[in-house]
Order: structure tokens, then C-alpha cells, then sequence
């Protein structure tokens, strides 16, 4: 909830610096992989990688210490100067999962954000904010819906990270 509410004061702020629109509070996320409209039936496949993925993840910190900007797409993010081992084991994991099952991933490299706010019209000023501890310690499912107001995200499935001695 901590994490959240600096995150949410942050975008705020970056909106307005911007002239873009902060996205609300409670859509405020970190994907991990975005795989765009899944079949329903689908999903119980999603479950198990989901589960499987968080089984094999201990909690950590993830601290959110730099502000940057996607400029073609008009987005500006929070991210991190050093992505944690455990993210990016957790990223690599999941994403070979998915493939294994047939998801289409992106083949991009991982770059940990979280959408600060989009349709940015101007440059980002100089500075860096203070940074944000976020304490990770589940995977979620998350549908989404785009409406004329921005995206509405809404929870199909929660997994806690477990920690891998818990894994035989």
C-alpha cells in the first residue's frame, strides 16, 4: 500500500510535468508478460504457470530509483537502476514457461517499469525521484479492458511467491 501511494503521488506529478494522464492508483503494475487476448479456455494453463513460476520465487525488494520515458509511444515509468536477481530469475522463468505452452512472449529484454503516466506531450524534466521500496511477494493474472478513460485491470488469479526450497 506504501509502494503504491508514492507511486501514485509520483505519477501524479509526472503527468503534470508532462501534460500526460497519470494512470489510477489501483492500475498501477509491473508486467512481467503481456500476452494479449487468451482464449478463455486457456486460462487454467495460465494458472499452472502462474503457480509453478511463484513456487519457485522468494519475495524480495524491488526499489523504483529512476524515471525515464518511452518517447515514441508518449509514456513516461518508474524503473530501477539495478533489476534484482530474483526479478529477473522470476521473468526468465515465467517467460520460458509460457513459450513451452505456446504463449507468444516478446522477445525484447526485460525492462522492469511501471507506467507513470501516457500521452505525454512534453520531455521529462532533470532530477531523480525518490526512491520507491515495493516489496514483491506475489505474481497476479491480470485481464485487462481498454476503455475511452484508460485501462480497467482486473484479477483472474493471485499466486504467492513461495521461495524455491519449497520446490522438490
Amino acid at each position: 500500500a506504501g509502494a503504491r501511494e508514492a507511486l501514485a503521488e509520483l505519477a501524479r506529478e509526472v503527468a503534470q510535468d508532462t501534460g500526460g494522464r497519470a494512470p489510477r492508483a489501483e492500475n498501477l503494475h509491473l508486467t512481467l508478460a503481456f500476452l494479449g487476448n487468451v482464449a478463455p479456455r486457456r486460462i487454467r494453463e495460465l494458472d499452472a504457470i502462474g503457480a509453478t513460476t511463484a513456487a519457485a520465487a522468494e519475495p524480495f525488494v524491488l526499489t523504483l530509483d529512476a524515471v525515464g520515458a518511452f518517447r515514441a509511444a508518449g509514456i513516461a515509468w518508474a524503473g530501477t537502476e539495478a533489476v534484482p536477481a530474483e526479478l529477473q530469475r522470476m521473468f526468465e522463468r515465467l517467460r520460458s514457461l509460457l513459450r513451452a505452452a505456446g504463449f507468444s512472449t516478446e522477445r525484447r529484454a526485460f525492462a522492469a517499469h511501471v507506467t507513470l503516466a501516457r500521452r505525454c506531450v512534453r520531455a521529462l524534466p532533470g532530477g531523480r525521484p525518490a526512491p520507491v521500496a515495493w516489496r514483491v511477494d506475489a505474481i497476479d493474472l491480470m485481464a485487462s479492458q481498454t476503455l475511452p478513460d484508460g485501462p480497467r485491470y482486473r484479477r483472474l488469479s493471485s499466486w504467492p511467491l513461495a521461495g524455491a526450497a519449497s520446490l522438490s
